[in-house]
């Protein structure tokens, strides 16, 4: 265990994220071509029947915003809230790994079934608001992490060490949930209404 632990050690933050996001890319495509036959027809049916029911009625763009908004910026929140308790680390390694796992298994999943055609769908899935939330997510993840470690490594011992860390964070923090709303916006409405026009190909 020791030699492990020294291991573990000598490696940085990037060298774990890195570690657990390709780990989590790993088991998502395992499960999705393991457990493939038991989502296929479900797939199947969501295609026949969501696809259709997308491409053929309106989309109702203020409603998808303010839902979209809520959920981002509940994530978002419960993520800073975390990031100052000492369940801080541990939840950000397990939204990389998660985020790995889902990843993997959303693109195996959709090649497997739609084969090149696929990877229009998996493209407009994520633009153009993945363009904006992939650095959020990482420079959430790497501040998050630097708060965390801040408040219960460096600075635990006072409440002013506990502050402190904190106030370093905050215009950054500012800074993410505006960008958060912005990419918030462009998911609800340019982004829905490709994904929209990208559905009929498969309807």
């Amino acid at each position: 265990m020791k030699p492990l632990k020294l291991q573990l050690n000598r490696l940085s933050v990037i060298q774990i994220s890195i570690f657990l996001l390709i780990l989590g890319v790993f088991l998502g495509v395992l499960c999705a071509n393991v457990f493939r036959e038991n989502y296929a027809v479900q797939m199947q049916n969501y295609e026949d029947n969501v696809f259709a029911e997308i491409t053929a009625n309106e989309i109702d763009y203020s409603s998808l915003f303010v839902y979209v908004l809520g959920k981002n910026f509940n994530d978002f929140i419960v993520f800073w809230l975390l990031s100052v308790t000492i369940l801080g680390i541990p939840y950000m390694a397990l939204k990389i790994t998660s985020f790995g796992f889902f990843t993997g298994f959303f693109i195996s999943a959709v090649t497997m079934q739609y084969g090149l055609k696929g990877i229009i769908l998996i493209l407009v899935y994520i633009f153009p608001h993945g363009l904006l939330y992939l650095p959020i997510a990482l420079i959430s993840l790497y501040k998050g992490y630097e708060l965390c470690r801040g408040i219960y490594q460096t600075n635990r011992a006072s409440f002013g060490g506990l502050t402190k860390p904190i106030k370093s964070q905050l215009i950054i923090i500012l800074l993410l949930a505006a960008a958060l709303l912005v990419a918030s916006f462009l998911e609800a409405y340019p982004g829905a209404f490709l994904l929209k026009k990208a559905l009929g190909l498969y309807t």
